[in-house]
């Protein structure tokens, strides 16, 4: 039997809360955080989530939103305390409200450090590692059919800067009488449709229907006249269908997060299972085949009917991105699943 009572009047206040089946999915999520820590001590927020909605049996697996929300709720219950690091700052990590104090500081003490290399210039070279294998996949693409040509390109040849980043040559922010003040991370060309305004995003976090880079995606693709597309590591279902589909944004998913080649050091350990638990992070500069197949095989097939979409519900979704109609209005506007009823995401 399913007990309601397990929950904080906080939580039971969410819209989520008016889910059954959520409930059960946020209660499995705690179950799950608390197991974590204990066999882990203490843990940073993006490792629970690598490890509970990326790891395990897919019935397991709890979304990333209703991972935050399991954490709300043991806190609000007393399970569950925040522990802060003087290197982290206002990073917080979690750990289980009876977990001896000299556990978290010695646990503190290796994955603190460890956490803050990520951050910082770091987090460029993280970024600039997907866009050099998206460049790869775009080359490879123009070998087999030259017509598809792309703008933006790393001097790989070149010394690096002193901050270890290659040089690059920036796509423009003109296309014949369209400009921007913003800057795509790729810009290709050859489909009958039009250009492609490409955007990379390397990041832990899953993209969500709300996120901000959504719009700034939006507002470049409209006023550069191209037909948008998403790279990220991870995109959940409801942005897949509610937003990015009926909106024609196309889209992929690496599954990886990339690291730069020549830091194999750090690579091995966030990896590490009993650190950061970042098992998906990969260093290199050679795309997926899974990655390739999709410039070479899948973009061009889907290309016309995204078009057809983007073009026809453009103006919706620019005013949304510009904060001029709401994410609720949108969906109502583009014929989104999402505009059906209520959904256990409310995003």
């Amino acid at each position: 039997m399913f007990f309601l009572p397990t929950f904080s009047q906080k939580l039971l206040a969410k819209p989520e809360a008016k889910s059954v089946e959520t409930l059960r999915r946020i209660d499995l999520g705690k179950t799950r955080i608390q197991s974590v820590l204990d066999r882990g001590r203490v843990a940073h927020q993006k490792t629970l989530e690598q490890k509970i909605s990326d790891q395990g049996p897919v019935g397991m697996r709890v979304d990333p939103h209703l991972v935050g929300l399991a954490i709300m709720d043991l806190l609000e219950l007393n399970r569950l305390k925040v522990v802060l690091s003087d290197i982290t700052g206002q990073h917080p990590w979690y750990a289980n409200r009876l977990t001896p104090q000299g556990d978290i500081d010695e646990r503190i003490q290796t994955l603190a450090p460890l956490y803050q290399s990520t951050l910082g210039n770091f987090s460029n070279l993280v970024g600039d590692a997907l866009e050099i294998i998206t460049e790869k996949c775009l080359a490879a693409q123009h070998a087999l059919n030259g017509k598809y040509v792309y703008q933006w390109h790393f001097l790989i040849d070149d010394p690096k800067d002193k901050h270890g980043r290659y040089k690059k040559i920036q796509p423009p922010k003109s296309i014949g009488p369209f400009s921007t003040m913003k800057e795509a991370d790729f810009l290709q060309f050859g489909h009958d449709e039009g250009a492609i305004c490409i955007e990379c995003k390397n990041y832990r976090e899953w993209i969500y229907p709300h996120s901000p880079l959504i719009s700034e995606l939006i507002v470049k693709a409209v006023e550069l006249g191209c037909l948008p597309l998403m790279i990220a590591r991870r995109i959940h279902y409801t942005t897949r269908e509610n937003l990015f589909k009926p909106a024609g944004i196309m889209f992929h998913e690496t599954l990886y997060q990339y690291y730069p080649l020549s830091h194999d050091e750090i690579t091995a350990n966030v990896k590490e299972k009993t650190l950061l638990g970042f098992s998906d992070v990969r260093a290199t500069e050679e795309p997926d085949r899974r990655t390739v197949r999709f410039f070479n095989d899948y973009l061009p097939t889907i290309t016309a009917f995204s078009a057809a979409l983007w073009n026809s519900r453009k103006g919706a979704l620019e005013a949304y991105a510009r904060s001029q109609m709401t994410l609720t209005e949108l969906y109502r506007e583009i014929g989104s699943p999402g505009a059906r009823g209520p959904t256990t995401v409310p995003f």
